[in-house]
């Protein structure tokens, strides 16, 4: 079982925006939404603070709109007509390994790995392309529909969503919805959510034009709390061409999550901390 460890802040250098030492609080929690919380009252959502550990080079013209870290290898996700690709690249150069370039009439979405098989979404054309590892040869182009926007799974259902508060859970054979969850911040439906993954019992979202990634309990749909990423997106788009936060892949080894955005220079390996109160 993955546990995202969060422990104390730390300061880190500026020049290069990595943290130089990591410190270790014996008052450490984790998110983890498998713990069964037995209270009778809701907990109010747990505001994330982020500590940056690494950083590693993105590419500056991937319009990015799903990320997978898979057996220490990176894949990612573009978008836009013309421009959309899967690609299998190395975290730590940054060099593409592998890519496949869509059909120039379809428009890049969320991506995810079941099975050894490489799943992707298509933004408004329906089409889902299943590509086989390791050499990306494309099995089976199936359709579902609405819009396509972030992919994860669970180890049983595939999970998408679609820019609404609503998340659906799909067979992941047949696409088939089994179930939707319904998505609320502090009693309200929270739209907008954007590229998926799926940590330690937990779905994380991006929602889409915001500084926050949410942390959703998919038991409930309640979000029970929030990433706060604004320092990084502040840091980033200094460069003048990075656009809106999107990409959340899961670093099972280092128990970390990696995160970009669109046209962003860099991912970040990042450490939850929590925001203290009244912040």
């Amino acid at each position: 079982m993955f546990v995202i460890v969060c422990g104390q802040a730390s300061s880190y250098a500026a020049d290069n925006y990595v943290a130089s030492h990591y410190v270790q609080n014996n008052n450490a929690s984790s998110i983890n939404c498998n713990k069964v919380n037995t209270a009778a009252a809701k907990p109010a959502p747990i505001n994330w603070q982020v500590k940056v550990h690494n950083t590693y080079p993105h590419r500056s013209n991937a319009f990015t709109q799903g990320l997978i870290y898979h057996q220490e290898q990176l894949f990612e996700s573009t978008g836009h007509y013309g421009q959309s690709t899967i690609s299998q690249l190395d975290l730590n150069t940054g060099e593409t390994i592998k890519q496949l370039a869509l059909n120039k009439n379809v428009f890049g979405e969320g991506a995810t790995i079941w099975n050894q098989q490489l799943i992707q979404l298509t933004w408004k054309s329906g089409n889902v392309y299943r590509y086989s590892l390791p050499d990306f040869s494309l099995l089976q182009t199936q359709t579902l529909s609405g819009e396509g926007w972030g992919l994860t799974h669970n180890n049983q259902f595939l999970i998408n969503s679609n820019g609404s508060a609503q998340l659906s859970f799909r067979d992941p054979i047949s696409l088939a919805v089994e179930s939707t969850l319904n998505v609320t911040y502090l009693g309200r439906p929270l739209k907008n959510l954007n590229e998926l993954e799926w940590v330690n019992g937990c779905i994380l979202a991006n929602i889409w034009q915001s500084q926050y990634i949410a942390i959703i309990d998919p038991t409930n749909g309640q979000t029970t709390g929030l990433i706060d990423l604004s320092r990084i997106i502040a840091h980033e788009q200094k460069t003048g061409t990075s656009e809106v936060a999107n990409g959340i892949a899961w670093h099972a080894k280092n128990q970390r999550l990696l995160i970009t955005g669109k046209y962003w220079q860099r991912i970040y390996e990042i450490e939850l901390i929590q925001k203290p109160a009244g912040q």
